[in-house]
């Protein structure tokens, strides 16, 4: 007897009770028609919930599809409730099409009524699964067409709102947009203020961490909007992110381009959590502190915590962990200079990678635990407005290139701008502040994350120097081979000692 398994997908599930293309429609009229051909139903259904047919990064590896390959040996027909459940695209039904026939295994479209073991149902399969993909096209671009029509009208695209914002009926109830929410706005301002009077992202994190403050994640949990059900914490990153976003003084992206106005000048759309001079500021304070500015992306983490600190005594290449294989088949982390394998004269050194972290805590503490950690912090003194008016140039120098363009109003605005420019001043204005934080640098190592206590190492101008063995292949790990030293009293940024 012909054995046919059910496969069925959907790419936004709202559960069975669905009256459209739900999965218990498309199951039972799977049903039907085996029962009607007289085929054996495979007791397992095979199911791709939330998964899209045009998805270009599953397409034909949907976890369902790939759950029907591993039974091909069960089955003679797949049986689907329509075409373009199984696929948006010609090249991909073809493929899957190819591939069952290979198996020895027919694909049914109850829909269309096809039975691809028929040259007729092939063609015939072939043209819908034209029109299936030219559908799919035409929907997206309708919805792109959409949400850039959306934009331009000051209103709210759809989505999460960025963190500080909820999204609300536009006052003229045509579509959204975005108003701030008390809590995480307040969180927002907050973490604005402490940033600018010269506290660290660290340092508000940890804060953040430590009262509880909501995170965005944990926001959309307690909305259902997420599947995940433990919230992220908060870190200077995110932190980071969430301040220089342009969405916090009302501003909204498209494409990757903040939209404009006829100025040239980025369009404020709906209410500021900040003002634009403090925003401005926090750019430039944490471009010159290094801690996660717009289009930098994730800043690397460091896999150990002498990770590019340690530094080979040979040839003063920075020393990065990588696992060895010992002798007796474990897997040891270990500090190794590259420079010998990379042909550049250095015999260079390897040394056990815990082992050393724990002598350099130990060396660190005894040397600095009872000191206050210093912040050494860059406060911006200037509003920052070139950024933004620099992209206006250049937007509006762009737009007198494009047919039927009104160049002789974009170069009055263009010239406007210029003015506007020179007006600035020659740089950024900055300021280099050192603030007593109140914490010991016991107390800082103790709450740290690897990035974290590098941090700490490296604001106290520690500098490790790993040197050769004096007897090669020893197993007792050797102490003085690490020569750990940090910056001269007085000048390390980050200590300084009371009792001096």
């Amino acid at each position: 007897m012909t054995t046919a398994i059910i496969y069925v997908r959907l790419s936004s599930h709202r559960g069975d009770v669905d009256p459209s293309t739900s999965p218990a429609r498309q199951e039972e009229a799977c049903r039907a028609y085996c029962t009607a051909k007289g085929w054996q139903v495979h007791p397992h259904v095979v199911r791709d919930l939330d998964v899209s047919g045009s998805e270009k990064g599953l397409r034909l590896n949907r976890p369902g599809l790939r759950e029907i390959r591993e039974r091909w040996a069960e089955v003679d027909v797949v049986i689907f409730a329509k075409l373009d459940r199984l696929a948006r695209n010609v090249i991909d039904f073809r493929t899957f099409a190819n591939e069952a026939a290979e198996q020895g295994a027919a694909l049914v479209s109850v829909a269309e009524s096809l039975d691809l073991t028929t040259v007729s149902g092939k063609f015939v399969a072939t043209i819908l699964a034209a029109f299936a993909e030219m559908e799919a096209a035409t929907i997206a671009e309708r919805t792109l067409a959409g949400v850039e029509a959306t934009r331009k009208l000051g209103r709210w695209a759809g989505g999460a709102a960025p963190y500080g914002y909820q999204v609300v009926a536009a006052p003229d109830g045509r579509g959204y947009i975005l108003a701030p929410e008390p809590g995480a706005a307040a969180a927002v301002r907050e973490a604005a203020d402490r940033v600018l009077s010269g506290e660290s992202l660290y340092s508000i994190a940890h804060d953040f961490n430590r009262r509880g403050v909501p995170t965005r994640s944990a926001m959309l949990i307690a909305q259902g909007r997420t599947r995940r059900t433990k919230p992220a914490p908060w870190a200077t990153q995110t932190i980071s992110q969430m301040l220089i976003n342009p969405a916090t003084v009302g501003r909204s992206r498209h494409r990757g381009e903040v939209l404009r106005g006829d100025d040239g000048m980025p369009r404020q759309l709906w209410t500021p959590i900040l003002p634009l001079d403090d925003w401005h500021r926090l750019r430039v304070v944490l471009n010159a502190n290094g801690e996660g500015v717009e289009g930098r992306g994730r800043r690397r983490r460091a896999a150990r915590l002498l990770s590019g600190l340690a530094r080979c005594a040979g040839c003063g290449r920075a020393l990065y962990a990588s696992s060895r294989t010992h002798r007796s088949g474990r897997t040891v982390p270990t500090y190794t200079c590259a420079a010998l394998r990379n042909g550049q004269g250095c015999a260079g050194v390897a040394i056990t990678a815990e082992l050393t972290e724990q002598y350099v805590q130990r060396e660190f503490l005894r040397m600095t635990g009872r000191l206050p950690v210093v912040e050494v912090v860059t406060v911006a003194v200037d509003d920052g407005r070139r950024a933004d008016i620099e992209a206006g140039i250049s937007d509006l120098a762009s737009q007198m290139t494009e047919r039927g363009a009104d160049v002789t109003a974009l170069a009055a605005r263009l010239a406007a701008l210029h003015a506007e420019r020179e007006a600035l001043p020659a740089a950024a204005v900055t300021e280099v502040r050192r603030i007593e934080t109140g914490r010991t640098f016991a107390e800082e190592w103790a709450t740290r994350d690897t990035d974290g206590r590098r941090a700490l190492l490296a604001s106290a101008g520690a500098v490790v120097t790993i040197h050769r063995a004096k007897v090669r292949g020893s197993k007792i790990f050797d102490e003085s081979r690490i020569d750990f030293q940090l910056g001269e009293a007085g000048d390390i940024d980050g200590i300084h000692d009371p009792d001096d």
